[in-house]
């Protein structure tokens, strides 16, 4: 009986080990101004947020893999305001942080391989190497710092990605989280559309099924849909929100 005990003590602490850790408003300060060269990983979610799940089990997996030296946290951007004050306004939105120092933000949902290249660039990296145009360098785009401006959608700014599935996807996947208008919607789908003919991934289809949602083109997205939790069945991944979103496109038909 006491071995068995000591097993479920053992096993409870490590299942609390390796959840992130909830952020508030009272105490972020104090946790990401951290000045021990360990890198922080901050998600800011929320709970009705569909990406959000499906990053879930993803960032579970890389804390248990980087406990020795990454800290995780996450913030419910419902319950809290410090999003605002960082301009925080897709979710999800990643933040990498190191001494004090946010050295890359990322917006939106990836793969557990693009998640893991990000933290091992920035996990053997100085805060001191980065500067400004970073971001630039960066295989993702943070299209939230170009909304709502004229270029957002331009020829030059998708020609800068042409090359890039997944900064492509980050583009299209934002157009769908922000625009409402039609042409942004029509742009969008064609930006995701040369990101799967990049290659074809469970993010870039369920993107592409999305827009065509939005934009009432029912039967193609659920078919897209399909796709896209297809791909996820084969490698493991979750696909809650796109089991969601069926709901509603056949809701619609």
């Amino acid at each position: 009986m006491k071995n068995t005990l000591a097993l479920l003590v053992i096993c409870t602490i490590s299942m609390l080990s390796f959840s992130q850790t909830e952020l508030t408003d009272s105490n972020a300060e104090e946790k990401l101004l951290a000045n021990n060269d360990r890198l922080i990983v901050l998600d800011f979610y929320a709970t009705w947020c569909g990406p959000c799940k499906r990053m879930d089990p993803i960032m579970k997996e890389l804390e248990t893999e980087y406990s020795d030296s990454v800290d995780f946290y996450k913030i419910d951007v419902d319950k809290n305001e410090i999003d605002d004050a960082l301009n925080i306004t897709s979710m999800p939105t990643y933040l990498f942080i190191k001494n004090g120092s946010n050295l890359e933000q990322i917006e939106g949902a990836m793969s557990k391989e693009e998640m893991t290249r990000l933290i091992e660039k920035h996990t053997n990296a100085s805060s001191e190497t980065y500067n400004s145009n970073d971001s630039i360098n960066s295989e993702y785009y943070a299209a939230n710092d170009n909304h709502g401006n004229p270029d957002e959608f331009s020829d030059n700014t998708i020609d800068a990605l042409w090359d890039s599935t997944t900064r492509l996807n980050s583009l299209a996947w934002h157009a769908y989280e922000n625009h409402e208008d039609i042409k942004s919607l029509l742009k969008a789908i064609k930006i995701v559309e040369r990101s799967i003919t990049l290659e074809v991934t469970y993010y870039n289809l369920d993107t592409h099924a999305a827009l065509l949602y939005k934009t009432g083109n029912y039967i193609a997205a659920l078919k897209k849909a399909k796709e896209a939790i297809d791909i996820a069945k084969e490698q493991g991944q979750s696909y809650d929100s796109t089991s969601e979103l069926i709901i509603k496109i056949i809701e619609e038909l």
